[in-house]
This record gives structure tokens, sequence and C-alpha cells, in this order.
């Protein structure tokens, strides 16, 4: 099951290192987290992926620039034809960290979470947004293409103006929106996640914005409407015992101690593929596949009919209705 189009996402965190505590970080990373997956056991991973028919690496933490072997996983990506991203909180975008990588990288995302004061108070920490403005030089510099990850909130969709003409400005290709998850350090957040009435305010907001920026940017919103959803969340060939496993879990996510699950960080245990520090991805593919796959598109069933009913969510989260969906299973 994919909402990503054509393309299967394998996102890695690789680490949980950060040199920021953001509080909205749903990996509760920081300075004080050692937590790391060595090179080798990544460089497996990727492989595996490649022939489990993923075209995409995702790359996030923690701080992926603070990873060290990052251009090697990026450069591996790539030799097995693979797209490669990189989501970083912009204060490391220096030259010193991007050149190692502008050769091996599609697309870098930096986070962004409204105007300075807003900024700063969600990365906790004072100057937080002038040290990612002062970095767009050395990011544009770098040759390497870029875009803005803005965390929708129940306060802030009137920031969404905003946050498109700072990505006009800095010439970014791309703004993607996505909801605030009470998960990891937000699980305090929940007055803050957006309700159905604000999620709605901002998919109007987006149709909007795209109209007046036409392809000046990319203006993405992670957020479904209920009447956009696919009559079945899973197409014939996804319930074809041969095809490609990437047809079946997109995002796969592997988290910072090695755990493997569906779609987002934090799935519930229960639905993982097992631990990649342990055991070849392709051999936890298979398993799953065999063990795991039917629980799994029950759920996605049960969770499409819910929002699909009449009575349902005019805008919903897929992935965290279903990663919520599960935890009750």
């Amino acid at each position: 099951m994919r909402l990503t189009g054509r393309e299967g996402i394998l996102q890695i965190h690789p680490t949980r290192r950060c040199n920021l505590s953001c509080l909205h970080c749903y990996s509760e990373s920081g300075p004080g987290a050692r937590e790391e997956l060595a090179l080798g056991t990544l460089l497996a991973v990727v492989t595996d992926a490649a022939e489990l028919g993923y075209t995409v690496l995702s790359v996030s933490g923690g701080e992926p620039l603070m990873y060290r072997p990052l251009p090697l996983l990026l450069a591996h990506a790539r030799a097995h034809a693979m797209r490669t991203l990189v989501t970083t909180n912009g204060t490391l975008t220096s030259s010193r960290h991007l050149e190692p990588i502008a050769a091996h990288l599609d697309l870098l995302a930096l986070s962004l979470d409204g105007p300075p004061a807003d900024h700063d108070e969600m990365r906790a920490r004072p100057g937080a947004f002038d040290t990612l403005a002062s970095r767009m030089d050395d990011v544009r510099a770098a040759g390497i293409t870029f875009g803005f990850l803005f965390t929708l909130t129940q306060h802030n969709v009137h920031q969404l103006d905003w946050a498109v003409r700072f990505a006009l400005e800095q010439k970014a290709s791309l703004l993607q929106i996505h909801p605030l998850e009470a998960s990891g350090r937000a699980s305090g957040m929940a007055d803050s996640v957006p309700d159905e009435i604000e999620c709605a305010a901002a998919v109007l907001e987006v149709a909007r914005l795209r109209h007046e920026v036409g392809d000046q940017l990319r203006v993405h919103l992670d957020l479904t409407v209920r009447a956009a959803l696919p009559h079945s969340p899973m197409s014939a060939e996804d319930h074809d015992p041969s095809a490609a496993f990437a047809r079946l879990v997109s995002p796969l996510v592997v988290e910072p101690d090695g755990r493997c699950v569906p779609l987002e960080y934090g799935f519930p245990a229960s639905f993982a593929l097992g631990d990649v520090t342990e055991h070849r991805l392709s051999v936890l593919a298979a398993t799953w596949r065999d063990t795991v796959l039917p629980r799994f598109q029950r759920l996605v069933a049960d969770v499409h009919h819910t929002l699909t009913a009449e009575d349902g969510p005019l805008v919903a989260n897929w992935y965290a209705e279903t990663t919520r969906a599960a935890r009750s299973r």
C-alpha cells in the first residue's frame, strides 16, 4: 500500500544524534542521543531495497549531516539507480558539510517552522532561524536542488503564505507541508495537532497559493481529501504474491535501532518486519509477506473504509490514521 505514486520510498534514520532538541521531534533526537547504525548494515539494506523495487532513498534523523558515512550511503544508493533525498534542520548546511554529498544528492529538504520567533521556539534554540538563513548561500552555491519542509499545526495555517514567500525568496523548488503528529517528543503537543477544520483550511490555502505561484514553486500538502481517495486502497497488483515488495509497502522505514517498519517512524512493533542489524532486509521482507502482510492489508482496508465513509473526515492524514488504527490492534 502506498500513496507515494509510482515511487517506492526507503526511509532511513541512521542516527538519533542531533545538534538540536526540537519540540516536535518524533524520534526524540538530540545532543545526548548516541544511537546510530553501522554503514555496512545500511549498505546491505539499500542493496536489498533496490532489489525489492524501491527507487528512492530518503535519509532523515536525527540530523543526517552528523552521520559521517552519509556520502558513502548516498553514493551506494545512486549506484543502485535510486534517487536520494536528505532532510536536515538547516543549521549545519555549510559548504564543508554539503560538498561531500552534493554529487550524490537529488534533493535537500530543510525543516522550517515559521517566521524567526516561531521557528526558534519549535527548535528550542534562540537564533536557529538566523543560522538556517545564513546557510542558504552555501546551499545555493552547492548546486543542490532544495526545498523546505514546513510543519502544520493547529495555530499556523496563516503562516503558509509567509512560508511560500520565504521559499520563493530563497529560490527553493519545493515547499512540503506536513501536519504535526503527537509522537516522540511531540507527544505532549496534542493541542497543537491540526484538527479537521484546520486541515481543511490548509487545503484551501494551499490551493490558493498554488494558483498564485504557478510553476515558480511546487507546494505539496501531506493531507488527503476524502473525495480524492482511491476507490480501493490496494490495486490488484498489491494482492499479487509475486508483486514487488515496494508495491506493498511504501514508505518502508528503518529506525536508528535497526527496527524496520511500514509507512512511518514509530509504526507499531506488531507490524514490524524485524531488525536489519540481525537479518538481511530481503529475508525480513519475505517472512513479513508470508506472515504479516494479510493482517496489514486488512488494517489498510479498514482505515480506507473509515476515511471514505459518508461520516468520515473531509480531510485526513492517511499515514497518521493508519498508525493510530494499528496501535489499537
